[in-house]
C-alpha cells in the first residue's frame, strides 16, 4: 500500500515523504537511545552516590584513628602525668590505702584526662596503672562528661566520680562498664606497641561501632609495662545523621545483617542489593566484637519521579524540534527545491521544444542553480566543445613527442622519425647517420651543484645544439644527458663528419648555469644506415656503442660505428658482468704487498697494497684493465671500500705479530674521494679495524686535485685533521701547480715509474727527478721513487735525498705470509 502511494507521487512529493518519514524515525531513534541513557545513568549515579557514602564514611574512619593517636600521644612527653603514674605505681597499697596523698594526686590525673579528652573531641578515655588495674576515666554522656577515679577502702575498689560541672565527688560502689573494664585488656602485642607507636582497635556496642587507642608506656628497656592509656570514639547515630543530612542519602550502622543479604555471594566488601521501595548498599567493618554493618540507602520514589520528569521534558522537546523541523524544512523545501525543479522543468521543456533561446536562470545557488546554467548553454556550447577537442587532441599529441625540460623531440616521436626516415630512404636508395651523444662527467655536475643546475646545463646544451646543427637535421632528447641526431642528404663520410666536429667544437665555450660556469665536453657515436643497421634498435645500438668507444678513448671526441667495435662491446660487456659477480662473492679478489725500502737503512719500512683480480669467468685481469672498468660503472665505491678494510685489517695483523712497519699505502679513487659519505666510510674502517691513523696513508692522483679543487681541498685537510698521510701517486704525470702544493695537507711525493727507468742515462729524466726531490724538500714532504729495477737506479736516487724505493729492484709485489717472510729474512 505504502509502495504504491510513493510510486504515484511525484518527485517533490517523493522528497516531502523521504524527509519526513528520515525526521520521524530519527526522532523514535533518539528517543529510544536517550531513554535507555537515562535509565542507565541514574542507575550509574545511583551507585556512585552509595559508593561516595561509603568512600566518605572510610575516610571519616582514617581521620578518626589518626585524631586518636594524637590524642593519646601526650602520655610519652608529659612529665607531671608520668611522675603522678609513677608515685600511684609505687605507693599504692589497696590494703593500707592513704586516701589524703593518692585521691588528690588521681583528682588531678582526672582533670588531666577531662582536657584531653574534651581537646581532641573524643568520647572517653581511661588510665591503667602498672598492674592493668583502673586508675581513673572519662566518658561522654548526654549529661556532660562523666569524671572518675578509683580508690579503695579495706582493700575493696569504690569509686569517687562527679559530672564536669559538679564541684563535688560522690563515693559509690565500684560497677564495672563494658567499654572501660576495671581491668585493662590488651588486644596487641608489646612488641607492636613497641613498633607503631600506639595500637587501635574497632569494637561493637549495641549498633555503633566504637574506635579505640591504646597507647602503652614502657620503662627504659622496654620489658615492663608503667601504665596504659585508651581513648574512644564512638561512630554512632549522630554522625550518621549528619552524614545522611550532608549527603541526601540514609546512612545508618546495624550490629546484624539485614535479612535475605548473604555476605558470602560476592567478593567484594561493599554489596548493592534492590529493594522494592530503596536502592541499598551494605559494607561491613571487622570489630574485636564481631562485624558492625553500614547501609547506605536511596529512595527509590525520589529516583523515579525524577526519571519521569526527565523523561517527559526530552519527550516534550523532540517533539517540539520534530513540529519546528518539519516547518522550517518545508518553506525551506518549495523554495529551494520544490519552485527551482517546477522552473528546470520549463527549461528542459523549452529545449524539447527545440528553443535554445536564453532562459531565465534558477537562482538557488546550489546543483539545481549550475544544472540551470548548464541547460542554457547546452545548445550554445557544442561547437565550443568541438573546438576544446581538438586542442586537447593537440596539446596530448605535444606532451606525447616533446621532452618537457628542453623542448626537444622525446624518444618517442625520435624514433617515429626514424622510421619514417627509413621507409624514404628504402624508396630512395639513400643513406642517412644517426649520432648518439651523451655528456661527458654529467654526473658529477649534478652532484657538486644540484639537480636543479644539472637540468639548466641540459637546457642549455639543447639550445647550443640547435644553433649548432641545421634546420633539415633532428635533435631530440632521448633521456638523462643523451642526445640523438638524424642526419639526412650527406655525400660521404667527410661530411657527417665536419657536422660533428662542429658539435664538439660548440663545447669549447663554458655553459652559464645561474652564477656558474661550466664547462663540459661530449662523446659521439655515430651509426649509418644501411651499413649499420637497417632497423631503429639497430642503428641506436651500434650508434650507442660507438658513442661508448669515444668514452674509452678518452671522452670529448667522436667514433664510426665498426665490426671490431661489436666485438669489442661485447668483451667489455661481459668483463662487467663478470666483475660485478666476482664483487657479489667477494672472494675473487685479494690484495698483494709491495715493500717500500728505505734508502738509508735498506730495510723494509712500509708497503702499498696493490688489488689483484683473478675471476673464475674470464680469467687474470691486470689492475690497468679492470679498475677503469670499476670506476666506469661505480663498481670502485664497493671495491674501494672493501681494499679500505682488508689492508687496514691486514696491516693490523702484522703489527699484533710484531711486524711494525711505519704505514701502509692504500690507492683511493677519485670518485670515492668525491663521495660525501667518503669520511664516513673510513671513520668507519679505523673505528672496525682499529689501525690508528698515522699508519694510514693515502694515495690519490694528480687528476684527481684538478678535477674541482676546492672539493679535494676540503677533503684533504679533513683527512689529516684525522692524522691520516696523505701521498700524490705518479707525480710529475699529471697538473699539480706550486699553488696547488702549497696549499694541499699532503705528506708525500711519489716519482712516477716513467721517470725512473731512464735513469740515470737520460738527462731529461735526471732533470724532472732532481726537481721533483728538490720541490719535495722545499715543502718538508717525504719522497718515494717507483719501479726501482736496477742498482744504478738506486744510486742515483740514495746520492740525490730519496727517502723511499719502491719496485723490483727489492721485491715484487707479496701475499701476506710471503711479506712476512720477507720481513723475517731481513
Amino acid at each position: 500500500m505504502i509502495g504504491k502511494l510513493y510510486r504515484s507521487l511525484k518527485l517533490r512529493g517523493k522528497l516531502a515523504f523521504i524527509l519526513i518519514a528520515a525526521i520521524i524515525i530519527l526522532s523514535v531513534i533518539l528517543g529510544l537511545y536517550f531513554d535507555y541513557f537515562l535509565r542507565d545513568n541514574f542507575a550509574k549515579t545511583t551507585q556512585e552516590r552509595i559508593d561516595y557514602a561509603f568512600h566518605r564514611f572510610n575516610i571519616h574512619l582514617r581521620e578518626t584513628e589518626t585524631e586518636l593517636r594524637d590524642g593519646i600521644a601526650f602520655i610519652k612527653d608529659d612529665e607531671a602525668l608520668l611522675a603522678s603514674i609513677e608515685l600511684i605505681n609505687a605507693y599504692q597499697d589497696k590494703t593500707d590505702y592513704n586516701a589524703v596523698l593518692l585521691d588528690e594526686e588521681k583528682k588531678r590525673l582526672v582533670e588531666e584526662l577531662l582536657n584531653r579528652v574534651k581537646l581532641s573531641m573524643n568520647n572517653d578515655i581511661a588510665l591503667y596503672d602498672s598492674h592493668d588495674e583502673l586508675v581513673a576515666f572519662v566518658t561522654k554522656t548526654s549529661q556532660g562528661y562523666y569524671l572518675a577515679y578509683v580508690s579503695f577502702e579495706k582493700g575493696i575498689p569504690i569509686f569517687f566520680s562527679r559530672y564536669e560541672n559538679d564541684s563535688e565527688y560522690t563515693r559509690h560502689p565500684f560497677k564495672p562498664h563494658w567499654l572501660l573494664p576495671y581491668k585493662h585488656v590488651s588486644y596487641y602485642s608489646q612488641k607492636e606497641l613497641l613498633q607503631n607507636n600506639g595500637a587501635i582497635t574497632y569494637h561493637r556496642f549495641r549498633n555503633d561501632l566504637v574506635i579505640k587507642s591504646h597507647q602503652s608506656l614502657f620503662d627504659g628497656e622496654g620489658k615492663e609495662c608503667i601504665a596504659h592509656i585508651e581513648m574512644s570514639h564512638y561512630v554512632s547515630k549522630p554522625y550518621f545523621l549528619s552524614l545522611s543530612k550532608d549527603l541526601g542519602i540514609d546512612v545508618s550502622s546495624q550490629a546484624a545483617i539485614p535479612e535475605g543479604i548473604n555476605p558470602s555471594s560476592s567478593d567484594k566488601n561493599t554489596i548493592l542489593y534492590d529493594k522494592e521501595d530503596h536502592f541499598n548498599g551494605i559494607t561491613s567493618i571487622k570489630t574485636v566484637d564481631g562485624k558492625v554493618y553500614v547501609i547506605a540507602a536511596l529512595d527509590k520514589s525520589t529516583l523515579q519521579k525524577l526519571l519521569n520528569e526527565n523523561r517527559i521534558s526530552f519527550v516534550i522537546l523532540i517533539l517540539a524540534i520534530t513540529f519546528l523541523t518539519l516547518w522550517i524544512l518545508k518553506i525551506l523545501f518549495n523554495r529551494g527545491v520544490a519552485q527551482p525543479l517546477q522552473a528546470l522543468m520549463n527549461q528542459i521543456e523549452k529545449i524539447e521544444r527545440h528553443d535554445y533561446s536564453h532562459s531565465s536562470i534558477i537562482h538557488t545557488g546550489d546543483e539545481l542553480e549550475a544544472i540551470s546554467r548548464s541547460v542554457r548553454r547546452l545548445a550554445s556550447t557544442v561547437n565550443e566543445r568541438e573546438g576544446a577537442l581538438i586542442a586537447s587532441q593537440k596539446q596530448l599529441k605535444y606532451l606525447s613527442d616533446t621532452d618537457p625540460l628542453t623542448d626537444l623531440p622525446n624518444r618517442r616521436l625520435f624514433y617515429v622519425l626514424l622510421e619514417n626516415c627509413i621507409e624514404k630512404a628504402k624508396h630512395l636508395n639513400r643513406r642517412f647517420g644517426v649520432i648518439f651523444l651523451d655528456l661527458d662527467q654529467f654526473k658529477q655536475v649534478n652532484d657538486t651543484f644540484g639537480h636543479e643546475i644539472g637540468d639548466i646545463l641540459l637546457q642549455e646544451v639543447a639550445l647550443r645544439l640547435r644553433q649548432t646543427l641545421r634546420d633539415s637535421e633532428i635533435l631530440a632528447r632521448i633521456g638523462g644527458d643523451e642526445f640523438n641526431i638524424l642526419i639526412e642528404g650527406f655525400d660521404g663520410y667527410e661530411e657527417i663528419e665536419s657536422i660533428v666536429k662542429g658539435i664538439l667544437n660548440s663545447f669549447d665555450l663554458p655553459f652559464l648555469c645561474q652564477d656558474h660556469e661550466i664547462r663540459t665536453t661530449a662523446s659521439i657515436g655515430i651509426a649509418i644506415y644501411p651499413e649499420d643497421g637497417q632497423s631503429i634498435h639497430n642503428l641506436i645500438k651500434n650508434a650507442d656503442m660507438a658513442m661508448y668507444r669515444s668514452k674509452d678513448k678518452g671522452r670529448n671526441g667522436y667514433s664510426f660505428f665498426t665490426n671490431d667495435l661489436a666485438v669489442d662491446i661485447e668483451e667489455k660487456t661481459m668483463m662487467i658482468h663478470a666483475l660485478k659477480a666476482s664483487i657479489d662473492k667477494k672472494d675473487e679478489f685479494f690484495l698483494l704487498y709491495q715493500p717500500k725500502t728505505s734508502t738509508l737503512t735498506g730495510k723494509i719500512t712500509a708497503v702499498e697494497a696493490l688489488l689483484r683480480w683473478n675471476s673464475s669467468e674470464v680469467g687474470k685481469i691486470t689492475p690497468d684493465t679492470f679498475i677503469p672498468l670499476a670506476e666506469e660503472t661505480g663498481m670502485i665505491l664497493t671495491l674501494g671500500a672493501w681494499v679500505l678494510n682488508q689492508a687496514c685489517s691486514d696491516f693490523m695483523l702484522l703489527r699484533n705479530e710484531g711486524y711494525l712497519l711505519e704505514h701502509i699505502g692504500v690507492n683511493v679513487s677519485s670518485l670515492q674521494l668525491q663521495r660525501d659519505d667518503f669520511i664516513k666510510t673510513l671513520n668507519d674502517v679505523l673505528d672496525q679495524t682499529k689501525i690508528d691513523p698515522k699508519w694510514l696513508e693515502i694515495e690519490l692522483t694528480e687528476s684527481y686535485l684538478a678535477t674541482d679543487a676546492d672539493h679535494a681541498l676540503s677533503i684533504l685537510r679533513t683527512l689529516r685533521d684525522l692524522n691520516i698521510n696523505i701521498a700524490i701517486d705518479d707525480f710529475g704525470t699529471g697538473y699539480s701547480s706550486m699553488a696547488y702544493l702549497q696549499k694541499l695537507s699532503v705528506t708525500r711525493l711519489k716519482i712516477d715509474k716513467s721517470f725512473i727507468d731512464d735513469l740515470p742515462l737520460s738527462s731529461e729524466s735526471i732533470a724532472i727527478t732532481r726537481a721533483i726531490i728538490a720541490l719535495a724538500n722545499t715543502f718538508g714532504l717525504s719522497i718515494t721513487a717507483e719501479g726501482v729495477e736496477n742498482h744504478d737506479q738506486l744510486c742515483f736516487l740514495q746520492d740525490e735525498g730519496c727517502h723511499e724505493i719502491q719496485g723490483y729492484y727489492y721485491s715484487k709485489p707479496l701475499t701476506l705470509n710471503e711479506l712476512k717472510d720477507y720481513i723475517t729474512n731481513q
